[in-house]
């Protein structure tokens, strides 16, 4: 059940509401407030899925009262209620980031609307966090690898391919992840700040490949203690000609048992795990520097660039000229975004 609170200082206009959405199933009103001052405290105490609120209120209005709440909870929608079509109040609430600015009166069919329509975003993004941790709990390393682009295409529809609000929604799934898993938040090559060079796409998939491998690393050391120096080893050489040879040495493991354990962990061999982390980093380069082919083969260990580009094909099932490519269109594509709304 979602929990709507109602902000009006109206009493008919908050009964007439409280029944509107009392009609629709699956929603109910947890509590009401009459002005911008209750709110933001009954935001805090009920912590509502929805806030439906006025706009012209006795203490502060509520431009004032939702950025207050967007503060107190970043992810609860506002849907801002007025009888003035005015365009400062509307430029102002889609700044603060409240989600639809509505007029007076509101009609059922508009307010079924809004909340089937919420109610249907909820479901996708339940199905895809539920997609996210199926992937994990299979232990399958590969699958994780490979479901990045479809995982990366449902976070873009389910933000409606706003840079903002798909960044915003990330860092929700983030959290609930570690919070799932007992993972403490880090950061690696993936996560540095590459300001507009990077567009979302490639942003998103760095940082959520950075925060499942972490996932995956976390239990598997839960697993397998000893599996943390494998790990660390890797990372401290991933740029230098390495193999199961050096990190078996390492680990002060047999080779039969290092392998047992990555397979039985990640469901991968060692080299493939290898393999899978410089193709990251790969492309990472490749988004962010102007680096040749031949410099980021050697960069991350590879004597022959040849070498290299047969494994970026074999692991990422496209050539290395065909994901600049890929890439340079979408720098292309985020520009004009960003020239479009800059305009505006």
């Amino acid at each position: 059940m979602y929990e709507v609170l109602i902000v009006d200082d109206e009493p008919l206009m908050r009964e007439a509401l409280e029944q509107m959405i009392g009609m629709v199933d699956g929603f109910e009103v947890c509590t009401v407030a009459k002005t911008g001052t209750e709110a933001v405290e009954k935001v805090k105490d009920f912590r509502p899925d929805i806030v439906f609120m006025d706009v012209v209120m006795p203490d502060e209005n509520g431009i004032q009262a939702a950025k207050k709440i967007r503060e107190a909870l970043p992810h609860v929608t506002i849907y801002l209620v007025s009888a003035y079509n005015t365009f400062d109040f509307a430029k102002e609430a889609v700044h603060i980031g409240v989600d639809e600015y509505l007029l007076k009166p509101l009609s059922f069919s508009r307010v079924k609307r809004l909340l089937e329509n919420f109610r249907g975003l909820k479901q996708r993004r339940n199905a895809t966090f539920d997609k996210i941790c199926g992937i994990v709990d299979s232990s399958d390393y590969a699958a994780m690898y490979y479901a990045l682009p479809e995982l990366i295409d449902n976070i873009k529809q389910e933000s409606w391919d706003a840079t903002d609000e798909i960044i915003d929604y990330y860092y929700t799934i983030e959290n609930k992840l570690f919070a799932q898993y007992g993972c403490l938040e880090e950061t690696n090559y993936v996560n540095r700040p590459a300001g507009k060079m990077l567009p979302v796409e490639r942003w998103l998939e760095f940082r959520l490949y950075a925060t499942l491998d972490l996932i995956f690393r976390h239990k598997a050391i839960a697993l397998y203690p000893v599996m943390k120096k494998s790990f660390l080893y890797i990372d401290e050489h991933i740029g230098e000609n390495i193999g199961l040879r050096e990190v078996r040495e390492n680990s002060g493991l047999s080779q039969g048992y290092l392998s047992r354990i990555f397979k039985k962990t990640l469901g991968i061999s060692v080299m493939t795990y290898i393999h899978l982390c410089r193709m990251m980093q790969a492309k990472w380069y490749f988004c962010v520097t102007s680096d040749s082919v031949t410099d980021v083969a050697y960069r991350l260990g590879y004597n022959e660039s040849s070498y290299f580009s047969k494994l970026f094909k074999k692991y990422e099932k496209m050539t290395i000229s065909a994901y600049k490519k890929m890439v340079r269109e979408e720098k292309k594509k985020a520009q004009a975004k960003y020239n479009k709304s800059d305009k505006k």
